[in-house]
């Protein structure tokens, strides 16, 4: 009998070849210098706390200053400067090792942090009294006051972006990009600043921003982390029940945020519909006027409409509008128009 040709193997298709994938193998060295740049123990403890300290307090106070003077210039230089990720990136890093004293000392360090970045937040708004109020805030802060399912995208596209420069040493330098999209240290700096003045629900709008941020980061980067196979294949089996609670809960905490954000998205679409519907029968009520400002919202039993109008003719009676509004949306709505006259005045001398 002769032995039998040997054949070549068929060739797997895009699909078998995602199937049959397995993560790369790393050597104990890389892994090591990675995990060193997210740990910091023994003799390296206390500097790595004081460097930690500083660059918090510095990116906070650079960020306040930069929310109170409506620069976003300066808030993204904060941005560059916060070094949030070192432990939020260390917590997803620990979780899926299955290292719970490493764990333990990154979320320490990671909720100090937080409640000292909204301190310094708070002492910014103290030290620059009267230029802000509930009332006038920046446009910097309020545009980190209502988070939206938009911001917790942008939060796991920026955790996986993190968990691949982790995991892609000589991809290092892009971390200040992952750092600039994420924001981290301006949503804490606001939540500070708005309680200094007394804006709770602004405040709250900040920190669900930042917590939004936070475990989005935590659970895309564990997940970058444990398919680039930067868990090695032992301690993957011996820590499954330890990365299946870390998913599980991270998770569970992406939900939770997910939705106030969508609620909050919902209630946004709505005010946007419900203001080019105001615009439009604006124009069919007093084609004369010009809209000079407008705020629409729509409530749960009720709409409320603010309009601030210029014409150069008589005013229109607001219950016309409010009726005609009343008929489309079905709905009671309250109407507040306010005009203001419309005066044109040329010359020429000379």
């Amino acid at each position: 009998m002769t032995a039998a040709e040997p054949h070549d193997e068929p060739a797997l298709s895009p699909l078998g070849r995602w199937i049959a994938w397995r993560p790369p193998e790393w050597d104990d060295t890389t892994r090591r210098q990675v995990l060193d740049e997210l740990f910091f123990e023994d003799a390296e403890w206390r500097p790595f706390l004081a460097r930690f300290a500083t660059l918090l307090i510095l990116s906070t106070t650079i960020a306040g200053l930069g929310l109170v003077a409506d620069s976003s210039a300066v808030v993204i230089g904060a941005m560059l400067v916060a070094p949030l990720m070192i432990p939020i990136l260390g917590v997803a890093a620990s979780t899926v090792h299955g290292q719970l004293r490493r764990l333990g000392i990154s979320a320490s360090v990671l909720t100090a942090g937080t409640i000292a970045a909204v301190a310094t937040g708070w002492l910014v708004g103290w030290i620059a009294p009267g230029t802000i109020t509930v009332d006038e805030l920046t446009s910097q802060l309020l545009a980190r006051t209502a988070p939206s399912l938009l911001d917790l995208g942008v939060a796991v596209a920026a955790g996986l972006a993190g968990g691949y420069v982790l995991t892609h040493p000589r991809a290092g330098s892009s971390l200040p990009g992952v750092a600039i999209a994420v924001a981290l240290v301006p949503p804490l700096a606001t939540v500070g600043i708005t309680l200094q003045v007394g804006a709770t629900q602004e405040a709250r709008g900040a920190l669900l921003l930042y917590v939004t941020n936070m475990v989005a980061i935590i659970l895309s980067a564990m997940v970058v982390m444990l398919l680039s196979g930067f868990v090695p294949p032992d301690v993957r089996q011996l820590a499954r029940g330890h990365v299946r609670i870390g998913l599980a809960t991270a998770g569970l905490a992406v939900v939770g945020v997910a939705i106030p954000l969508t609620l909050h998205t919902a209630e946004v679409i709505a005010d946007h519909r419900f203001s080019h519907l105001v615009v439009d029968s604006i124009a069919e009520w007093d084609p004369s006027a010009r809209v000079v400002e407008l705020a629409a919202d729509t409530g749960a039993d009720r709409s409320t409409v603010d309009v601030v109008m210029a014409s150069g003719q008589a005013p229109q009676p607001a219950w016309r509008l409010a009726e005609r509004l009343a008929e489309v949306i079905e709905r009671p709505v309250e109407v507040t128009v306010e005009y203001r006259p419309e005066v044109r005045d040329e010359a020429t001398a000379g």
